[in-house]
């Protein structure tokens, strides 16, 4: 019995010494909570990202910018027709032609609806009739070149559904192997069935020195517009002309950003058909963000890095999926 013992003891220093070894450890999940330096690595769906390391490594060791963004007001006064002092004026309130504005000069930002408007979603339209009806409203409307700085090409941001109309994925039926003992009418060519949607969330990108922005989750920055089968329904800008101010921070080392985007960076991909996304060459982009500090709200651009897949998050979502990093680590909420 003495021998059975002393065995059993010698086997579990043993294996306690070959765990030390291998060093695993066992952490409570109160000394974890207590601890944050060795909790364990956020779990990310089961998806891994593939990327260039080296030239991420390269890009941000480039020129870096880091920019407060200062909400011109006096252009935009000037702009509207109401002289440019912008003494104690925080937002400027406007009808024209259907259409209330509010431009919010304290957060650089604006926002439209139509007027005395029932909105109508039982009716649908296609994406070529949403751009059309976008265009006509940016070429007549009080916003026409007087705002806003140089703008992309438009394009489809969001398709909305809103439940009476199924979204349907946009592929195109061909003749299958299955159906050659069919006899198919060559002089009757028909036309093509196009997804017809409620209505679509359209974006006109903003392009500074020709560079488009991003804000941290990856989207597009821009103005944009909710367009349904009776028009432009809604208008949101994320910036006005602002005047900038540069600042100083502490910015991403190369390790840091290989780390953050390993996992996941600021947005993870959430679609669930892929485990594994593979990124094209890393460009460089500028950064929109936001941050707090003493109960005041600030905003930033920054140089930054972005990766861009051939995926989509889901069907609505019409950009590929995107990861965006900034080049400083106050420009990121992963750390």
């Amino acid at each position: 019995m003495k021998k059975l013992l002393v065995l059993l003891l010698s086997l579990f220093a043993f294996g306690y010494v070959f765990a030390a070894g291998m060093t695993t450890v066992s952490v409570s999940a109160d000394a974890k909570m207590m601890n944050p330096s060795i909790m364990p690595p956020l779990p990310s769906n089961g998806v891994s990202y593939m990327f260039d390391e080296s030239w991420v490594k390269t890009l941000l060791a480039q020129k870096n910018t880091l920019l407060q963004v200062n909400c011109n007001g006096a252009a935009i006064l000037q702009a509207l027709w109401f002289g440019t002092s912008t003494k104690k004026l925080f937002s400027i309130w406007l009808e024209e032609n259907g259409y209330e504005y509010t431009f919010d000069i304290k957060n650089c930002s604006l926002r439209g609806n139509k007027v005395n408007t029932n909105y109508n979603y039982t009716k649908s339209l296609t994406e070529k009739e949403a751009l059309t009806l976008a265009e006509t409203y940016m070429q007549t409307s009080l916003l026409k070149d007087k705002v806003f700085y140089e703008l992309g090409k438009a394009f489809i941001l969001y398709r909305n559904s809103n439940g009476p109309i199924y979204p349907m994925m946009r592929e195109w039926a061909t003749i299958k192997d299955n159906v050659t003992n069919i006899e198919i009418d060559p002089n009757d060519t028909g036309d093509d069935i196009v997804p017809e949607y409620t209505s679509f969330t359209i974006m006109y990108p903003y392009l500074i020195n020709g560079q488009e922005v991003r804000d941290q989750y990856g989207t597009r920055v821009g103005m944009t517009l909710e367009v349904s089968a009776d028009g432009v329904n809604s208008i949101n800008a994320r910036l006005l002309p602002f005047k900038a101010a540069k600042r100083n921070s502490e910015k991403l080392t190369g390790d840091d950003a290989v780390r953050i985007l390993t996992n996941w960076g600021n947005s993870p991909f959430y679609g669930q058909t892929a485990t594994t996304i593979k990124f094209a060459a890393p460009q460089k982009v500028l950064v929109l963000f936001n941050l707090r500090r003493s109960n005041k709200t600030y905003l930033y651009i920054s140089s930054g890095i972005g990766l861009k897949s051939d995926l989509k998050q889901d069907q609505y979502t019409q950009q590929p999926y995107t990861m965006i990093l900034s080049d400083y680590k106050i420009g990121n909420t992963a750390q």
